[in-house]
C-alpha cells in the first residue's frame, strides 16, 4: 500500500537527519537493504548529504513524483526561498571562473529554465534519435575492434565511458582529438566526495571550461556541425544564449551526455553477469527483448540515483513532514525505483517487467533531456557486445569497486575477460 500523508509517519526535523549511509562502497555493492530502511523510516526523511549538508529526501515513488512535478513548493533558485547566496547547492563562495556553470537550466526556475530548454529542444528536435543507432553500433563495433586479442580489458573505461562519448561529442561536434583531454578533465571533476575532492577538482573543472570558451569562440569563426554550433547560431521569437548560458548548456549536455550513460552501461554489464538466468532470456532474442530489458536494469541498477537539489520555496507540510521556507530538499529516485507500492519485487532483476513506471531519468519539467538517447546508448552497446563476446566474465561481487560518491552508482574499473578461459571450455 502506497504511504501517504494521512498514514501520519514519523515527524522528523532537518536538524536531527538520520544516519543512512548512500555514499559507501558497500552501500553502492548491494544498496536494496538500506532502500527499504529508508522507504520504512517514511516517505520524506532528514539526511545529510556530502558537499550538500542537511536535506530532507523523498524516498517513495509518490512523493518523488509529486516533488519533482511541483515546481512552486520546490524551486531551483535559492533565491526564491530566501537564500540568494546560493543556486541549487552551490555556494556564495564558489570560484568565479566556475561561476557560469550557475547558468545551466537544470538550476533554472520558469521562466526562464522554459526558454533555455525551448532553445536546446529545437536544436536536439532535428535529430532522431531512433535513427542514430546505426551509427552508435558502428561505434561499438569499433572499440570492440579495438578490444580484441586483448586477455583482459577494463570494460568501464575502454568501453562504457568511450562510447557515450564519442556520441555525445559527434553529436555537438567537439573535434576527435580534443576528446581524451576532455574525459579526463570531466572524470577528474567528477569524482568529488567531499569539500577537500572539490577544491582538488578546482583544476581540472578550470581546464575544462576553458576548453569550452575555446571551442565555443571557435565555432563563431568556422562553424562545424553539431549542436554546438547550432546553438550558437539559432535564434527563436529574437532569444539566444548569451555568453554564460551557452557555456554552461554546453558543459551540461557534454557531462550529462556520457557520465550518466557510462554508468548505466557498466551496471548493466554487472547485473547481468550476476543474474545469469536473466541474461540468457535476453540473449535468446536480443532483437526483441533489449528494449524492454534495458528500462529494466535501468531501474534495477538507478546508476542516477537523486535529483539536484531544490529549495523549499514556503512552509510547508509534505507527506506529513513540516517544511521550512530555504530547506534544502531532494528526490532520492533509487529508493523511488525500489518501492514495493510501485514495483513487485523491487530487489529482484525481472527483465520482462511491465509496466515499468521507473524514475531513471526524473520526471517533471526538469525530467532528462537525453533519456532516448541514453537508452538507445545502453540498448546498442549491450547489443553489440554480447553479439560478439556473449561468455565475458568480471570478477565476483566483492572484487568490484564502486566509486563512493553521493547521487551516482557506477563502478572505479570492471575488469574483463572477454573470451572463456581454456578451463571453462573444457568444461
Amino acid at each position: 500500500m502506497t504511504v501517504t500523508a494521512s498514514l501520519a509517519p514519523r515527524q522528523y526535523r532537518l536538524d536531527s537527519p538520520l544516519k543512512f549511509d548512500i555514499q559507501s562502497e558497500a552501500f553502492k555493492r548491494d544498496p536494496f537493504p538500506t532502500f527499504a530502511a529508508m522507504l520504512a523510516a517514511g516517505p520524506v526523511i532528514p539526511i545529510k548529504i556530502a558537499l550538500l549538508g542537511k536535506a530532507w529526501a523523498t524516498t517513495t515513488h509518490e512523493a518523488a513524483l509529486a516533488m519533482v512535478k511541483d515546481n512552486e513548493l520546490f524551486v531551483q533558485e535559492g533565491r526564491h526561498a530566501g537564500k540568494p547566496g546560493v543556486v541549487g547547492g552551490l555556494q556564495w563562495w564558489m570560484p568565479r571562473s566556475l561561476r557560469p556553470l550557475t547558468n545551466s537550466m537544470l538550476l533554472k526556475d520558469e521562466p526562464d529554465h522554459r526558454r533555455l530548454r525551448k532553445l536546446v529542444d529545437r536544436a536536439f528536435a532535428r535529430r532522431d534519435v531512433l535513427a542514430m543507432r546505426g551509427g552508435i553500433e558502428k561505434i561499438a563495433d569499433r572499440l570492440l575492434d579495438s578490444l580484441a586479442g586483448h586477455e583482459t580489458v577494463d570494460l568501464a573505461a575502454d568501453y562504457a565511458r568511450r562510447l557515450p562519448m564519442a556520441v555525445i561529442c559527434d553529436l555537438l561536434g567537439v573535434p576527435e582529438e580534443d576528446r581524451d583531454a576532455f574525459s579526463e578533465w570531466t572524470r577528474a571533476a567528477l569524482t568529488m566526495k567531499n569539500a577537500l575532492g572539490m577544491f582538488r577538482a578546482m583544476g581540472s573543472l578550470d581546464k575544462m571550461i576553458g576548453y569550452l570558451r575555446e571551442l565555443i569562440a571557435r565555432s563563431r569563426i568556422d562553424p562545424r556541425p553539431g549542436l554546438i554550433g547550432e546553438l550558437v547560431r539559432d535564434e527563436e521569437d529574437g532569444d539566444k544564449l548569451d555568453e554564460n548560458e551557452l557555456l554552461s548548456m554546453v558543459a551540461l549536455l557534454l557531462v550529462a551526455g556520457f557520465e550518466t550513460t557510462t554508468h548505466l552501461i557498466g551496471d548493466c554489464i554487472i547485473a547481468l553477469d550476476q543474474h545469469p538466468d536473466q541474461k540468457a532470456w535476453l540473449m535468446a532474442d536480443p532483437a526483441a527483448r533489449m528494449e524492454q530489458a534495458v528500462e529494466e536494469l535501468a531501474r534495477y541498477t538507478s546508476p542516477v540515483q537523486s535529483t539536484k537539489p531544490r529549495y523549499v520555496a514556503r512552509d510547508a507540510k509534505f507527506f506529513g513532514q513540516t517544511l521550512r521556507r530555504g530547506d534544502q530538499i531532494i528526490a532520492y529516485l533509487a529508493s523511488a525505483n525500489a518501492d514495493p507500492a510501485v514495483f513487485d519485487r523491487p530487489d529482484q532483476l525481472v527483465l520482462d517487467r511491465f509496466p515499468n513506471p521507473h524514475l531513471v531519468f526524473s520526471s517533471g519539467i526538469h525530467f532528462c533531456l537525453g533519456m532516448q538517447l541514453a537508452r538507445v546508448e545502453a540498448q546498442a552497446a549491450l547489443a553489440r557486445l554480447y553479439a560478439r563476446y556473449p561468455d565475458l566474465s568480471i570478477p565476483p561481487p566483492d572484487q568490484i569497486g564502486w566509486i563512493e560518491q553521493f547521487g551516482l552508482r557506477g563502478v572505479k574499473i570492471l575488469p574483463t575477460r572477454l573470451e572463456p578461459s581454456p578451463s571453462r571450455l573444457a568444461a
